[in-house]
């Protein structure tokens, strides 16, 4: 298990970080039937997956309370927190009858995997 960051003001046990960038593309559309011309430029995001563990209801709702804003992300390379754009999250409760990694909860609280797509 990797660091606790927090997302949103909820912790998050980081199991796995992924990133990728998107470059600027510029694109040059003929519009049919006339003389013009779309112009498209995309501009680049880095979109960054964090899979990891949250543990207690109370963690998710707060990390879920983010989604579709911006929101901070404290992580031990930012410990100060940076600003992200918190698209979107997938979550899946664990099967687990005991958790023993957060002694601050419960050892009955819920144990959730969770996949956050952010943007830088």
């Amino acid at each position: 298990m990797s660091s606790i960051w927090r997302l949103n003001g909820g912790d998050i046990y980081v199991g796995d970080y992924r990133g990728k960038i998107s470059p600027t593309i510029a694109e040059l559309n003929p519009i049919n039937s006339t003389s013009s011309v779309y112009h498209y430029i995309n501009t680049p995001d880095e979109e960054v997956s964090i899979e990891g563990i949250v543990i207690g209801s109370g963690h998710l709702t707060t990390i879920e309370a983010g989604v579709g804003g911006n929101v901070t992300l404290i992580t031990d390379l930012e410990p100060s927190g940076i600003t992200v754009l918190f698209t979107s999250i997938e979550k899946r409760r664990e099967p687990t009858t005991c958790q023993l990694i957060d002694d601050t909860l419960p050892t009955t609280a819920p144990v959730y995997t969770v996949t956050a797509v952010l943007r830088l």
